[in-house]
């Protein structure tokens, strides 16, 4: 009986194999954009764009209507005071577009600073969570095609984050 069994078991090359290795997987996007801290850097970022879009706005409409005058006034004054003119509202116009996209850019690294702050944040927290569950690997949401549910722990994560991050200092 024992030699037909291990006949069976060549045959059939049965192999036993324990996975031990314990993988999951994190939505940071997910997490940047909904945990609390995460919440309040969108919120200061948009804040700031649109007290800025108004003042971009109010010196546009400025800029224009500058324009409009000038136009208007083009066959009344000297055609060099004229000129003159002109010189001096591209002039501001070429300011105007220096201020926006020097603040565009101020805005982007504002943003990126304090997103990596966040992260800097978070590394320990899933660090931790992966030790206490022992957990092998995680890896980005982005880069799973099909996954188990149970092996997202996004929720997790963000629930941690939550209650030991409230709040981005955004005076550094």
């Amino acid at each position: 009986m024992k030699f037909f069994f291990i006949i069976i078991l060549i045959i059939f090359k049965f192999e036993i194999a324990f996975a031990t290795e314990k993988i999951a997987f994190i939505d940071l996007n997910y997490i940047m954009n909904n945990s609390v801290a995460g919440k309040s850097i969108n919120n200061f970022i948009d804040d700031l764009s649109k007290q800025k879009k108004d003042e971009f706005n109010i010196i546009e409409n400025q800029l224009k209507e500058d324009e409009n005058d000038l136009l208007s006034k083009k066959n009344i004054i000297d055609k060099n005071v004229y000129n003159k003119k002109v010189d001096e509202l591209k002039l501001r116009i070429n300011n105007y577009k220096l201020e926006r996209q020097k603040f565009n850019k101020n805005l982007s690294e504002s943003k990126f600073k304090y997103n990596n702050q966040l992260l800097e944040k978070l590394n320990p927290i899933i660090s931790d969570y992966v030790e206490k569950n022992l957990i092998t690997i995680v890896l980005p949401k982005k880069m799973i095609i099909v996954g188990k549910k149970k092996l997202d722990i996004t929720q997790q994560i963000l629930l941690i984050l939550d209650n030991s991050i409230q709040k981005v200092n955004f005076n550094e």
